[in-house]
């Protein structure tokens, strides 16, 4: 452990400052005897005041260049950062080459967050068809030569995360260029979006340059896991097992967690494959939510994200082994030895996810009292506040986490019989009311 005299750098993002996360994960710091140190809008820098050791106000945490001036009086003083967030992980690793800030798994996490690089280290172990495809040579011929190389269905996709958001699967050549000359138009305007310049020169620019892959059949399921001093912890392992469709955009409906449906001798394959590669990826020191497709032999990896999953996962894993992925990730952190093993009950659980069919200002959920009273229930998560406006489903791609992500119940079964009742059921009665228009 530090001996505190370092400060560990947290981000309050701008809008998101309601969430609390920031005056939690400092509150662990000090339990632990660490020093936080928390860059915040100036509007919000009062908030952090009390929370942490060090409150600094910075212009633009999405700048490199700003946040690096404003961290340039504690260079020699800062100890890592305290966790990596997927809107300004370029940020985080561009200042820490500026200013010699530690960062252990540099390598892995440019390797998982940025997907082409993923894709190149990965050709030998878990091959996949893939092109980078840039925005200045989008064509109707050129979309006709990916389906050519690629097969039909193909998918195109950001080439760092955003939550799903501007994926798109490509079923032939005829609406293949409208589709993808979209998603340009749409990335071209997100100002949340930047570029990044790896250590081989290449500059990476998620406005102008697309993943375009093959499709790969199986199984859809994620991994919930750890890696500390390279070795690969499973924790629990997910089966999206329900589906809904948009137009081309089809989204989960309903989980299992972990799945029923893998044998001992399965798990076993899984793991060794996930463990080849996060070596090859060189992640180390932090949890990991892997997505892959499963065919009964094979594993194939769709993407390696460098941080537990989002949603309900951290209480997943808290309904089920008892833990604290707060606790456990501050642990990563520092360098305390976590246990290779946890044990978990008997079961598993089922996860129903409620989206929002049409917009409007939400007002409240109905029908929570029946989910309440199912002798399965165990948990559930709320994404929507009243009067939150939900737009509408109009195909734009970054509108879709917002309809998305409305409301999740969670349910723990002994039998997977009780799947199709808790499923239809919740779907049915759940509802999002919205306010009336005047």
């Amino acid at each position: 452990m530090q001996d505190g005299g370092e400060f560990y750098v947290d981000v309050a993002l701008p809008g998101l400052e309601g969430f609390g996360e920031v005056e939690i994960r400092c509150g662990l710091l000090r339990k632990m005897g660490l020093r936080s140190l928390v860059l915040a809008a100036p509007e919000s820098v009062q908030r952090y005041v009390d929370h942490a050791d060090v409150v600094l106000a910075c212009e633009d945490v999405y700048s490199t260049e700003v946040t690096a001036a404003v961290l340039e009086p504690y260079r020699g003083r800062l100890a890592n950062w305290v966790t990596l967030n997927d809107k300004v992980w370029h940020m985080q690793l561009g200042v820490s080459d500026l200013l010699g800030i530690s960062f252990p798994g540099r390598r892995g996490q440019l390797n998982c967050r940025i997907k082409p690089l993923l894709r190149e280290v990965l050709s030998d172990i878990m091959p996949t068809g893939f092109v980078v495809l840039g925005r200045d040579e989008l064509s109707r011929e050129r979309v006709a030569e990916l389906g050519e190389r690629l097969g039909y269905p193909f998918i195109v996709k950001p080439i760092w995360g955003s939550g799903g958001s501007y994926v798109e699967i490509i079923d032939g050549p005829e609406q293949g260029y409208d589709l993808i000359s979209t998603v340009f138009t749409e990335l071209a305007e997100d100002n949340d979006i930047h570029t990044f310049r790896t250590d081989d020169g290449r500059e990476w620019d998620p406005r102008t340059q697309l993943l375009v892959e093959q499709f790969v059949t199986g199984r859809e399921l994620s991994l919930e896991a750890f890696v500390q001093h390279g070795q690969l912890t499973s924790m629990l392992t997910q089966e999206k097992y329900f589906w809904d469709s948009d137009g081309a955009y089809r989204f989960e409906t309903a989980n299992l967690c972990p799945t029923p449906f893998l044998s001992e001798s399965e798990h076993a394959v899984i793991h060794a494959a996930m463990q080849e590669a996060v070596t090859a990826l060189g992640v180390d020191d932090t949890f990991v939510h892997i997505e892959f497709k499963w065919d009964g032999s094979r594993v194939h990896m769709i993407e390696l994200n460098p941080r537990l999953g989002g949603g309900a996962v951290p209480q997943t894993l808290d309904n089920w082994f008892g833990v604290d992925t707060r606790q456990m990730r501050f642990q990563l952190l520092v360098g305390e030895t976590l246990p290779e093993k946890f044990e978990g009950r008997d079961g598993f659980t089922l996860g129903v996810f409620v989206n929002a069919h049409e917009s409007g200002t939400f007002r409240e959920l109905e029908g929570l009292s029946w989910v309440h009273e199912q002798p399965e229930f165990s948990f559930e998560q709320k994404y929507l506040k009243e009067g939150q406006h939900i737009p509408p489903r109009d195909g734009s791609k970054a509108h879709r986490v917002h309809w998305l992500y409305c409301y999740d119940a969670f349910y723990d079964c002994h039998d997977v019989d009780q799947i199709d009742r808790l499923y239809a059921e919740t779907r049915k009665r759940v509802r999002l009311r919205f306010a009336e228009a005047h």
